[in-house]
């Protein structure tokens, strides 16, 4: 991954989320009688695609995204102009090759699947300065674990395992409730629901480590790469 990269599409999605700023406290003068609920929490369920760098197994199963659903949970400790989140996030893909383990390099007359489940514990800050701010751009760093297993169908040979590394993200939330004030606040005061995102997120994972007779290694196969993921967000 390119460092400088990832910090200049951070420091341009800084610059839109500032931009956003002076329309939302305009906004929010309207609405400063009515008090929010606390922000403590956070869900979010999306939708996305991995695109697996491994030259081994784009041997086998190809270079596409494969299309992964996602969930992420997590504790909100500071929302005060930086938004701070510390979560638990959780994907899952399965595909299918050829006729062939990636893991073994054996031959299969039938199907070979790949199930993954990407994993992390991540940190995430967002500036987010003023008063529902329509736009917070955010990045992050993570913990990255992977758990997989290689199939072949009908319950033929498996061969499975895990890796580990680290993540590090960027994106955009936008704030729904932007286009739904009275609506918002009303959800606010019956459910405790204070904000609902769209986040747009680009994440790249460096998932190569396992440990191995108490010594960390790097042989087999690895399970970094670029994922992009489109999710409905709430804080409450």
């Amino acid at each position: 991954m390119s460092t400088h990269r990832f910090f200049a599409s951070f420091a341009l999605l800084l610059l839109l989320g500032m931009a956003s700023i002076h329309p939302a406290e305009a906004a929010s003068d309207a609405d400063s009688t009515l008090e929010e609920s606390p922000k403590r929490f956070q869900t979010s369920l999306g939708f996305g695609a991995y695109w697996l760098e491994d030259s081994d197994i784009q041997s086998v199963y190809g270079s596409a995204g494969r299309f992964m659903p996602k969930l992420s949970i997590g504790f909100v400790p500071w929302s005060k102009y930086i938004h701070i989140e510390t979560n638990f996030t959780v994907g899952f893909l399965q595909f299918q090759g050829s006729k062939i383990f990636v893991s073994s390099g054996d031959s299969s007359a039938d199907s070979i699947w790949m199930t993954i489940f990407p994993m992390g514990i991540d940190l995430l800050v967002g500036i987010d300065i003023a008063d529902e701010q329509p736009i917070v751009p955010f990045g992050g760093v993570g913990f990255a674990f992977t758990l997989w297993r290689e199939h072949e169908s009908g319950g033929g040979d498996s061969w499975s395992g895990d890796r580990f590394g680290y993540s590090g993200f960027f994106g955009l939330a936008v704030l729904l409730d932007s286009f739904e004030k009275a609506r918002s606040r009303r959800l606010d005061v019956s459910s405790g629901i204070n904000d609902a995102f769209l986040s747009l997120e680009a994440r790249y994972s460096d998932v190569k480590s396992q440990v191995r007779d108490g010594e960390i290694s790097t042989e087999g196969l690895q399970f970094g790469g670029w994922s992009f993921t489109a999710s409905l967000k709430l804080v409450y």
